[in-house]
């Protein structure tokens, strides 16, 4: 089946490349030029742009597979899990049975050893119970991996016109009206000299924004650096 895999993946390739090439050959050549034209293909560059264009498909037609190898031997191995806890909750539960019409069978002459009887299984139907939750969690799909950490934003200040400050982060950013961000001089990027708040997003790389609050003596110049809070 691998095989048969890597043959069509091989023709489609090799189809791909060579389509847009047949509409003009055909326009090109007579009707008796069918025989040079097949012969065309055959070309030795051709072939040698071909080869490890295949051999490439094949190359990822392998890791795939080599892949799928991998995670049918995980299931089998849960398969193989889920069976021997299986047998086990089987076996405690005929377990559980067998005492219980031994319980029902006996007269316990001594209310210790009745006490005691009652105990074990107890214990045993709480073992059923741990047994089954943990065939549950073996038969449910592993959790998806909680998303990457996305990096914090960062842009600088590319205008200033009076109480209007011009930055250099748009919608493609994530950036939204209201949002407001810490100003920090280039040189001191650890050093907030104030905040401003953002009144339009102009396009996906630009937006403009209002001086919302300043260290005193300190004016906002362009090459700020600018965070989102």
């Amino acid at each position: 089946m691998r095989s048969n895999a890597r043959i069509l993946a091989a023709a489609l390739g090799l189809g791909l490349l060579l389509w847009p090439a047949l509409p003009a050959r055909a326009q090109q050549q007579a009707p008796g030029q069918n025989q040079a034209a097949v012969a065309k293909f055959k070309d030795p560059a051709l072939q040698q742009y071909l080869v490890p264009e295949i051999t490439t498909i094949e190359e990822k037609l392998d890791k795939l597979a080599a892949r799928l190898d991998a995670v049918e031997g995980q299931l089998a191995k849960v398969k193989e899990q889920q069976q021997a806890l299986a047998n086990d909750i089987h076996a405690s539960q005929e377990q559980v049975k067998a005492t219980d019409t031994s319980v029902t069978s006996l007269r316990v002459s001594n209310q210790e050893d009745l006490l005691s009887v009652k105990t074990d299984v107890a214990r045993i139907r709480r073992d059923l119970g741990d047994l089954t939750d943990e065939v549950r969690k073996a038969a449910a799909p592993p959790p998806a991996p909680a998303p990457a950490p996305q990096p914090k934003v960062e842009g600088y200040v590319t205008q200033v016109l009076a109480n209007t400050i011009s930055i250099n982060l748009g919608s493609a950013a994530g950036v939204e009206v209201g949002m407001k961000f810490g100003v920090y001089k280039a040189a001191e990027p650890q050093t907030r000299i104030g905040t401003i708040e953002v009144t339009e997003v102009v396009d996906a790389n630009n937006s403009k924004a209002k001086i919302v609050a300043s260290n005193p003596n300190t004016k906002f110049q362009f090459s700020d650096i600018v965070r989102p809070y």
